[in-house]
């Protein structure tokens, strides 16, 4: 009977180790989501995406057909994501990483067990904290040559 209890245990010990794999982190879906991202992999990104973020996904997926080749990085490794710490608060998270040595982040919410990076159309990268005006200086003749073009 003892060695009975010890195998039920066991299994259901497997079956925990089981159910709360890696894949279900917000860590992984997170760099799952940018590595399809940044390979062009739309689809599969909107896989793992709320459905703002797959409305997005199809918009990228629109831009590249109409000549946007410059969304996909063919130099692109797992790699070049580093760092990815999260933030959770119940059934929402804040997934911060480290891309080519810039900081970025994304929002993830969990439906029914599952976390999913949820893109809003208002903010699609989350914030960034980017001080707009370290970016290049704009001169006036640079705006008004542009508009002239």
């Amino acid at each position: 009977m003892r060695s009975i209890k010890v195998l039920f245990l066991a299994i259901a010990t497997v079956f925990m180790f089981h159910a709360c794999k890696t894949t279900d982190r917000p860590e992984k879906v997170t760099e799952d989501f940018m590595y399809h991202l940044l390979a062009g992999e739309f689809e599969k990104a909107a896989e793992l995406g709320t459905e703002s973020t797959k409305q997005m996904m199809e918009m990228f997926k629109a831009l590249e057909s109409l000549g946007g080749e410059e969304m996909v990085d063919d130099t692109f490794t797992p790699e070049r994501i580093k760092d990815i710490e999260c933030e959770v608060d119940g059934d929402n998270a804040i997934c911060r990483f480290e891309e080519d040595g810039e900081m970025s982040e994304v929002n993830l919410v969990r439906v029914d067990g599952k976390w999913l990076v949820d893109m809003k159309k208002e903010d699609p990268f989350g914030d960034f904290d980017m001080d707009w005006d370290e970016e290049e200086e704009w001169d006036m003749e640079d705006i008004e040559e542009i508009e002239l073009d």
